[in-house]
């Protein structure tokens, strides 16, 4: 399957933006769909990119803008949502998938990716993971109909720029002496965006992949407690973690869910309650990708002026640097 144009949603974002340049490297023509032209000014330079200012529930609007792509990828996710009874997730990840899948079957678009998260499933405790679950079925139940898809489910995604190992620097930046810490003992299995982005493209024109859900992770699984002693050996900004049990690890969640940013939320906390790692085999080893380690890629941009310079010497060493 020849795939020449291809129309993304969510492409202003961490994974987004790292996969339109990958595929405007390889000489693929974008639509980039977004709310506001200002959030993608950074993929505005890009060559064979059109950035698209309308709105992304709009199907009638959509399809104009659609027609003619040969894939469609949608990257749209939320961590956080205004107030806490799951409408701003379900808006975003269930409803607004439905609204992309009638508008690739009203344009005769045939291909079709979609980003989900591990653990989603639509019976899982929390807002996030539930409405992802309801998507990836939406999804599937559109492959059943004749659209040619594909789920990818990352754990948590690193690499310069994330989220993840920035918003825990962070926190213990400004934490003091002690750093209280909820579901100290839940396992992630974090896997680097560059990965994340190879399995994609690899996907696209890849018949085999076509109806099949790609759960993808890193090398390592760890606990959230050996990630958090991990930032504080990088950053040098040791605390002393103090695991919290379920009732203080609610409180915890209840305070933060009103502090800007939403560091930490209710549902965040219920998220954070399940496992994310790989249930069966890695997508990423299935699609004949070697994990990248978080040993590889975090200390680059997290670590102090040691690490990186060990880093660049390793490199050197191994004859990739200059």
């Amino acid at each position: 399957m020849r795939i020449e144009s291809v129309g993304i949603f969510g492409a202003s974002g961490f994974v987004g933006t790292r996969l339109a340049n990958q595929l405007a490297a390889q000489g693929v023509a974008l639509r980039v769909f977004t709310r506001s032209r200002n959030t993608a000014r950074h993929l505005w330079q890009l060559p064979n990119c059109e950035v698209i200012e309308t709105d992304i529930f709009d199907a009638a609007g959509l399809s104009k803008y659609v027609a003619g792509c040969d894939a469609v990828i949608n990257l749209v996710g939320i961590l956080n949502e205004k107030g806490d009874d799951g409408t701003g997730f379900r808006r975003v990840h269930t409803e607004l998938t439905r609204t992309i899948i009638k508008v690739c079957f009203n344009t005769g678009v045939q291909r079709y990716i979609h980003m989900s998260a591990l653990g989603a499933d639509a019976f899982a405790p929390s807002y996030y993971l539930r409405t992802k679950g309801e998507a990836e079925n939406a999804v599937m139940a559109a492959h059943d109909e004749g659209l040619q898809t594909t789920v990818f489910r990352p754990s948590v995604v690193f690499g310069p720029g994330d989220s993840f190992y920035n918003r825990f620097a962070n926190l213990l930046k400004i934490s003091p002496v002690i750093f209280p810490l909820a579901c100290a003992k839940s396992k992630f299995q974090p896997v680097y965006v560059g990965d994340v982005c190879r399995a994609i493209i690899a996907s696209l024109g890849d018949q085999s992949t076509f109806g099949n859900r790609y759960d993808l992770g890193g090398p390592e699984q760890k606990t959230l407690r050996e990630i958090i002693d991990y930032v504080a050996e990088l950053t040098g900004r040791h605390r002393m973690v103090i695991p919290l049990g379920a009732f203080l690890s609610k409180v915890q969640a209840n305070v933060f869910e009103y502090f800007l940013g939403k560091p930490f939320s209710r549902d965040n906390l219920r998220s954070a309650s399940e496992d994310s790692v790989c249930q069966g085999e890695n997508g990423l080893v299935t699609l004949g990708i070697h994990p990248t380690s978080v040993n590889e890629i975090v200390p680059t941009y997290l670590g102090g002026k040691f690490e990186r310079r060990r880093f660049y010497n390793f490199r050197t060493t191994a004859r990739r640097g200059r």
